[in-house]
């Protein structure tokens, strides 16, 4: 009875580890997907987790809004996870950070357990203090604003309509915009505060104009749909193209409308 106790009993604790592990491994491809990552660093860290916690025939299909992870247990079943990225926005720091815990994971340095409290550690962290965010997309702006030609006054200009622009954000994601008609706002907005500016001091328009809109533009996601175009994520290459030129669009229409009003 003794023997039959503690071979049921580690039995229990191989399926409570697995459970724990597959909560790391989800949490892990989720928060990389709700970071702007490629589908294919999501399914590498998966898979490179689950060999290190002892999952090695686990099964992860990637996209960007979205991932199905199988996993088989130790006593014989499988576990299916499916999970919708609702939300996504570009965190290249949080996304260095979970590669480090899982290399760590990979290392033997960190069990499942200790893997799990590390990632929702790190998506507890709050995000950097607003006027912080303000300030480096308002600068971000004005060094646009130089780059296209601008002076001084346009560097200015540029970086208060940068500002207002950082500063609605947070409105938009109250408000729960999608994606696209952020852009169209942010768009309609540059145009009409530096329309508003160039009329009260002069200036460059194309300048101002020009860099208010630089920081929005969305490189990296296109930049990552050529990614996994290129690894053969043809469905996340081209839903990641579509989504980028989508959103680039719908910036240009929105200055459009007010430069033509």
């Amino acid at each position: 009875m003794r023997f039959f106790g503690t071979l049921f009993g580690k039995g229990a604790e191989d399926l409570e580890r697995t459970d724990v592990a597959v909560q790391a491994v989800v949490l892990a491809a989720r928060t990389i997907l709700e970071s702007g990552g490629e589908t294919y660093r999501a399914e590498e860290t998966v898979m490179r987790m689950c060999n290190a916690f002892g999952m090695p025939d686990a099964e992860i299909l990637a996209f960007p809004t979205g991932f199905t992870l199988a996993v088989r247990k130790p006593d014989g079943g499988t576990e299916t996870r499916v999970m919708r990225i609702q939300h996504r926005r570009i965190n290249l720091g949080m996304i260095n950070d979970v590669n480090t815990v899982s290399r760590n994971a990979v290392a033997g340095r960190l069990t499942a357990e200790e893997a799990l409290a590390a990632i929702t550690d790190l998506r507890a962290h709050p995000l950097p203090p607003a006027p912080r965010q303000i300030a480096l997309f308002a600068l971000a702006a004005g060094a646009f604003s130089v780059m296209f030609g601008g002076g001084i006054k346009e560097c200015l200009m540029c970086c208060l309509v940068g500002a207002v622009m950082q500063a609605c954000m947070p409105l938009y994601a109250i408000a729960r915009l999608p994606l696209l008609l952020v852009s169209l706002a942010s768009g309609v907005l540059a145009a009409g505060l530096s329309g508003l500016l160039l009329s009260l001091f002069g200036g460059g328009q194309a300048a101002v104009i020009s860099g208010a809109i630089m920081p929005l533009l969305p490189g990296l996601s296109m930049t990552n749909a050529v990614r996994d175009t290129m690894r053969g994520d043809l469905l996340s290459g081209m839903a990641r193209a579509t989504e980028a030129l989508l959103s680039a669009v719908m910036l240009a229409a929105g200055v459009a409308v007010v430069l033509m009003l």
